[in-house]
């Protein structure tokens, strides 16, 4: 009688360890396999260094670097609760810049252009507040940098001549360049069902400097 009743007492504690495993908080398992994609909306910092576009000996431009409105789509996937995969499009904006210039004449224009594909990985930190996430991701971006310029010169004569390439009065140059190199970021999100909203922070590489961008996005999950 002694031995039935203490394997009855048994009963709750053996229950226990048979549900311990679906214990898991339903946040997780929900992300078991976790298909995404979005979009989002931000502000970029464009930087490229000087190519020697201007075909003059004696002058080189300095860094483009230029703000500008900024956009990209994303999808990915949370195979697993602190991991995930992303792949990215990305447009940091186009416009005029105006790069230190120490050639003679002056300098008429100068545009800059960037865009390009990134691919992630994902690690989610484990923070104990429900619908939140923080996470970092690192990975290979590859940039294609866009860069032209043109500058005005007076009209020369004799040995001043050789100081421009072609003696005219109207140089200018362009280059169109892709890269493929680290890339990083790192982000915070707020989960409601299938919609997510995301701001994030993420860093490139490109022509020797690293342009940015910080940006809001939503997400949709949609299996």
């Amino acid at each position: 009688m002694a031995n039935a009743i203490h394997r009855f007492r048994l009963l709750p504690a053996l229950a226990a360890l048979l549900i311990a495993p679906l214990a898991i908080p339903a946040r997780a398992s929900t992300n078991l396999l976790n298909v995404y994609v979005g979009a989002a909306l931000g502000h970029a910092s464009l930087r490229a260094k000087d190519s020697r576009l201007i075909p003059l000996s004696s002058s080189v431009l300095g860094s483009f670097d230029r703000n500008d409105t900024a956009y990209q789509f994303m999808a990915g996937v949370r195979g697993l609760y602190l991991l995930g995969a992303e792949v990215d499009y990305f447009h940091l904006g186009s416009g005029r810049v105006t790069p230190a210039w120490a050639g003679i004449g002056t300098l008429g224009s100068a545009h800059l252009s960037q865009k390009g594909e990134a691919a992630f990985a994902l690690l989610y930190l484990p923070i104990p507040v429900p619908m939140l996430d923080v996470y970092l991701k690192a990975g290979v971006a590859r940039l294609t940098s866009d860069l032209s310029a043109s500058a005005d010169f007076p009209g020369c004569t004799g040995t001043l001549c050789t100081c421009i390439v072609s003696c005219s009065s109207h140089v200018s140059g362009a280059l169109s360049t892709t890269e493929t190199a680290f890339a990083a970021g790192a982000g915070v999100q707020w989960s409601f069902g299938d919609w997510a909203v995301r701001g994030e922070y993420e860093r490139f590489t490109a022509l020797g400097e690293h342009p940015d961008l910080l940006s809001v996005g939503v997400t949709w999950s949609f299996l």
